[in-house]
């Protein structure tokens, strides 16, 4: 069985009003038939009854009856008859609720009903994949790369890349990515689970290249991934791209080939960024949110207006209604709606509601007439997948900080350490796993020295365990000695304090070197620090989407604690610094204590450090 969130649902399927429509797309491994989605559901006051409709391909299959009075039920929805097309079966949930003396209250308008703490039950047993197309399931818990204890640079470009492709796969999904060494007699242990994978990553001399299945005694096969240092990272692609499908033996080769990074036009459309139609039938509110994700522009995004073109149902004489657009919590625009229901109207987006993955939602609301269930006739509010979306590049990046990333590392950028053995690979595998996480657009990365990624243009990942980096960047954070700060608090308290002497910690800084951003993982030469925060990161996948700031600062034996500088400069020692103290704003609640300095801050439980490769 796998939780919703696992599944891609997230951790509440919500429903909105007295009658609404949910689609699930549930993923059905091979040799597993999803039976049964058991789950905890919440529903509003003033019941009088309700039921849940499952449907798939057109067919009733169950209808679950919703008890009234009751604020929560565990319930049990049947998915054992749904058609199952491409390792999934789609299911149709159609909620129906009825209000006590027929009259839908208003605070069903948002959300009515939810369902929670989700499970689906499965039949069957896992089928052990047979040729390279079927390598990954639908499902995933866990990637583990194996690598030399030395990898080459094309060695650790292959496993960041795959690092990278499989995050995108499985985008919206938790899923841990290991870098391990590879034992001498080049098989990986047995995985403990079947939707665990493991990919072998080894350069040859070019006489052996490709991408083959090979069984792993006692546990699910490998795939075994081969090829000199211009064929390797070719080979596995093969995984999860397009031609993956195609892959249907065990063992197969490609040629090949370059793919040209790509940027979104300065004009493009709600179709081109993955957005299309939308549509949202309601009584009394009807909703459309739109998501502008950064990285489907490849760039960060200023000066974007949106054309917004669409209609909605035309109201009765005895009704009126209003369509507003907002962003966040920022109204953008509001507009009567009128007897035509066309929209065509120009929206602006300011920079300060910009965010990595700007939400803007048009609502349009009705008010006059009688708002009984049932009786009222619902309103459609539709926005059409052609309306034009115009940008330009911003520069400096809205946001800034960790909230500019990945959009600022595109369409390409380098990674790189200034170490070779395989820690420092799986120390870059987690950032740009990590990064991933933030976007389905797949990143595209490159492999390089550290000399080279430093003295390049392009933007960068830089990993630097032990505080050794080559050239002049520049860091916001280098030493914390005689260094002063101003820690403003979540509630607006604040406090000046400086560090008496140079304490333990690691960081992850993220700047503007001239015209690109690049993001440092460093250590005042305590690597176990740095270890500590990326093992942070990774164990919650909320937290590479939460973070703010400019640099995430991990003091010895401590959590680490998001900085934020709103002037943009770098720190410099306290005896040296004539302008007014440095501010710093420290997010969330909690304490820091450190070296003799107590700050305001953020303390999350911290899971012990993931044992690194030996």
């Amino acid at each position: 069985m796998f939780d919703t969130e696992a599944l891609g649902f997230g951790d509440v399927i919500g429903f909105r009003g007295h009658s609404d429509v949910v689609t699930l797309t549930v993923p059905a491994p091979d040799g597993l038939r999803p039976e049964a989605l058991d789950a905890t559901v919440e529903l509003p006051a003033n019941i009088a009854r309700g039921s849940i409709d499952v449907e798939s391909d057109g067919r009733l299959l169950a209808r679950v009856d919703l008890p009234p009075g009751i604020s929560t039920v565990p319930v049990s929805i049947p998915l054992g008859g749904a058609t199952i097309e491409n390792q999934a079966a789609v299911v149709t949930l159609r909620l129906n609720l009825f209000a006590v003396d027929n009259i839908c209250p208003e605070d069903w308008t948002d959300r009515s009903a939810a369902l929670r703490d989700g499970v689906v039950r499965y039949t069957g047993t896992p089928t052990d994949p047979a040729a390279v197309a079927d390598f990954l399931p639908p499902v995933l818990e866990r990637l583990d790369l194996y690598l030399p204890a030395e990898p080459s640079a094309v060695e650790s470009d292959t496993a960041v890349g795959l690092a990278s492709a499989v995050t995108a796969r499985y985008t919206g999904r938790p899923l841990t990515v290991d870098v391990r060494e590879i034992p001498p007699n080049g098989i990986p242990p047995a995985a403990e689970s079947p939707f665990v994978r493991q990919i072998v990553v080894t350069e040859t001399d070019g006489t052996d290249s490709g991408a083959e299945i090979g069984a792993v005694p006692g546990g699910p096969s490998a795939l075994y991934v081969k090829g000199d240092t211009e064929s390797l990272a070719t080979q596995a692609r093969i995984v999860t791209s397009i031609v993956s499908g195609l892959a249907v033996s065990s063992e197969v080769y490609a040629e090949p080939r370059t793919v040209p990074p790509q940027q979104s036009p300065d004009i493009t459309t709600l179709d081109d960024l993955g957005i299309g139609d939308q549509t949202a039938t309601s009584v009394g509110v009807a909703q459309v949110r739109l998501y502008l994700d950064q990285a489907r522009f490849g760039r960060p995004v200023g000066d974007l207006q949106l054309d917004l073109k669409g209609s909605y149902t035309p109201l009765p004489e005895t009704e009126s209604g209003l369509l507003t657009v907002e962003a966040g919590d920022t109204l953008l625009d509001s507009w009567a709606a009128e007897s035509s229901g066309i929209i065509d109207r120009a929206i602006t987006v300011p920079p300060e509601a910009m965010q990595r993955s700007t939400e803007l939602t048009v609502t349009l609301r009705t008010t006059g007439g009688e708002r009984h269930c049932g009786t009222t006739q619902p309103v459609t509010l539709m926005i059409n997948g052609d309306s034009h979306v115009s940008s330009t590049i911003a520069d400096p990046p809205v946001p800034d900080g960790f909230a500019s990333l990945p959009q600022t590392l595109m369409p390409k950028f380098d990674v790189a350490a200034t170490g070779s053995g395989i820690v420092d690979t799986a120390r870059a595998v987690d950032i740009v796993a990590g990064l991933q996480s933030l976007t389905p657009i797949l990143l595209d990365t490159e492999w390089v020295t550290a000399d080279e990624a430093v003295a390049s243009s392009a933007p960068a990942v830089i990993v630097a365990a032990d505080g050794t980096i080559p050239g002049d960047l520049p860091l916001r954070l280098t030493d914390t000695e005689d260094r002063r700060f101003e820690i403003v608090g979540a509630e607006g308290a604040s406090a000046s304090l400086t560090f008496g002497t140079d304490v333990i910690y690691a960081s992850l800084q993220v700047f503007r070197d001239n015209d690109r951003t690049v993001l440092v993982a460093t250590s005042t030469d305590a690597p176990a620090e740095l270890d500590r925060t990326l093992t942070w990161l990774a164990v919650d996948p909320d937290r590479w989407p939460g973070l703010t700031g400019h640099v995430l600062f991990t003091a010895e034996g401590r959590d680490p604690v998001a900085l934020v500088d709103p002037r943009g400069d770098v720190l410099v020692p306290a005896e040296q610094d004539a302008s007014p103290t440095v501010r710093w704003a420290l997010i969330g609640t909690g304490v820091l204590v450190t070296a003799g300095v107590v700050a305001a801050g953020v303390l999350l439980v911290l899971r012990r450090n993931r044992p690194r490769p030996q």
